[in-house]
């Protein structure tokens, strides 16, 4: 069967599960404590841009102080904020014309894989909508109520780790992604494609002669 990869968040959709969790807790917990969390992480975010403060580290931190205001809540309750996440931010905002090049593979035999850095309750409720495959970031539960977040982050060559952990026996027919942080996973198939890239994967994707969605894009 052919394996067909793709990051989610920039890739997939332009809806993004920080602010869908923002929205989510705020509505159904507590603003304050939000608010609180959000300002430890005001400073390092421009810092991070200027490349004062290295990206994946600063992404794990933001996702383990993030999914600790959830901490000692049932499993349940984690994936009926996952649900509501891809609900209301990430799936009214896909890229049509990705999901419908996407779904025409699936068609002819494709297994279709998600592969993000996003928790992995939200990376699989995505996925359910196109019934593919999730390997995102793992939680960790003890006695079914959630402790955190399973290290290291489902990112950069982690994804590749993880994507050969699952395949290891199947080639990777073809892999989409958005940034060049994605570069390692695309690498790693026979057709790499450059979706809305940014600048970075933009320069390497034409330097290659890799395809770009769409081929207009600038």
């Amino acid at each position: 069967m052919a394996i067909i990869i793709t990051d989610l968040e920039g890739t997939l959709t332009t809806g993004s599960s920080w602010r869908g969790f923002r929205r989510y807790f705020k509505q159904n917990y507590s603003t304050l404590a939000y608010n609180l969390f959000f300002t430890r992480f005001l400073v390092r975010f421009p810092l991070m841009k200027l490349g004062l403060l290295n990206r994946q580290k600063t992404m794990t931190a933001w996702l383990q102080a993030e999914i600790s205001l959830m901490q000692g809540m049932p499993a349940s309750e984690v994936n009926a904020m996952a649900e509501w996440v891809v609900f209301n931010e990430m799936w009214p905002k896909c890229r049509q014309d990705l999901l419908f090049e996407l779904e025409k593979k699936r068609l002819s035999g494709a297994q279709i894989v998600v592969v993000s850095g996003a928790y992995q309750p939200i990376v699989e409720a995505f996925a359910r909508k196109m019934d593919a495959r999730a390997i995102g970031t793992g939680l960790r539960y003890e006695d079914g109520k959630l402790e955190g977040i399973n290290l290291p982050v489902n990112s950069y060559q982690h994804k590749v780790d993880n994507i050969r952990a699952f395949y290891s026996d199947s080639s990777i027919m073809a892999a989409y992604g958005d940034m060049l942080s994605d570069l390692p996973m695309m690498e790693m198939s026979e057709q790499p494609v450059a979706v809305y890239p940014d600048p970075k994967l933009r320069r390497v994707a034409e330097e290659r002669g890799w395809r770009i969605i769409p081929a207009s894009f600038r």
